[in-house]
C-alpha cells in the first residue's frame, strides 16, 4: 500500500513539474539575439530650415538597454561650509538611453529617453547672477519604428524662441 501511495505522489510530482515547466516557458517571451543599429539625428530648425543637426549611432541588442552620454560638467557653487565652497557638477550635453523592446514585422517597438542640454549665451552687459542658464530638451516616448526608413520620433517648439527641436531615428538590423 505504501508502494502504490508512493508511485502515486511521484506521478503527481511529475505532472505538477512539467506544467510548473510549461507555464513559465509559456510566460517568457522567445529570447533573441538580434542586435540593430539605431541612428538618432538631432535638429535644429528655424524658419523650417536646420541650422544645426547632431548625429549619435548606438548599437543595441533587443531587451538590453543602452545608454551614450556626452558632453562637460560645469560647476556650481551651492554654498558654504566651514570656509570651504560646496561645488556640485551639473551635466550638459546629450544623454540617450533607449532599448529595443521587441521586434515586429519589418518594424521595432523603440523605447527612447533623451535629454540634450546646453548653457545659453547672454550678452555680457546682462545683470545676471554668476550661475548659468541652461537650455534643456527631454523626450521619453515609446514608438514603432519601421526598419531602414528615417522616422520623426518628436518635434517640439522652443519655448521662449522661434527654433523647433525634432529627433529622428533610423534602425537597421545588424543580424
Amino acid at each position: 500500500m505504501l508502494q502504490k501511495a508512493l508511485s502515486s505522489f511521484v506521478l503527481y510530482l511529475a505532472v505538477v513539474l512539467a506544467a510548473t515547466t510549461l507555464w513559465a516557458q509559456e510566460q517568457k517571451p522567445p529570447a533573441s539575439n538580434s542586435t540593430y543599429k539605431l541612428d538618432y539625428v538631432f535638429s535644429e530648425l528655424q524658419d523650417n530650415k536646420r541650422v544645426n543637426t547632431r548625429s549619435y549611432t548606438i548599437l543595441v541588442r533587443v531587451m538590453n538597454k543602452a545608454v551614450l552620454k556626452l558632453g562637460t560638467r560645469v560647476p556650481i557653487a551651492t554654498g558654504e561650509k566651514e570656509g570651504l565652497t560646496q561645488i556640485q557638477y551639473l551635466d550638459i550635453g546629450q544623454s540617450i538611453d533607449c532599448r529595443v523592446r521587441q521586434e515586429l514585422d519589418s518594424a521595432i517597438d523603440l523605447e527612447t529617453t533623451a535629454d540634450t542640454s546646453s548653457v545659453v549665451t547672454e550678452p555680457q552687459q546682462s545683470n545676471r547672477t554668476a550661475d548659468p542658464v541652461i537650455r534643456q530638451v527631454r523626450y521619453d516616448m515609446e514608438n514603432v519604428v519601421p526598419l531602414g526608413k528615417p522616422t520623426l520620433l518628436s518635434s517640439a517648439d522652443e519655448i521662449d524662441g522661434t527654433r523647433r527641436f525634432q529627433i529622428e531615428v533610423t534602425a537597421t538590423k545588424v543580424r
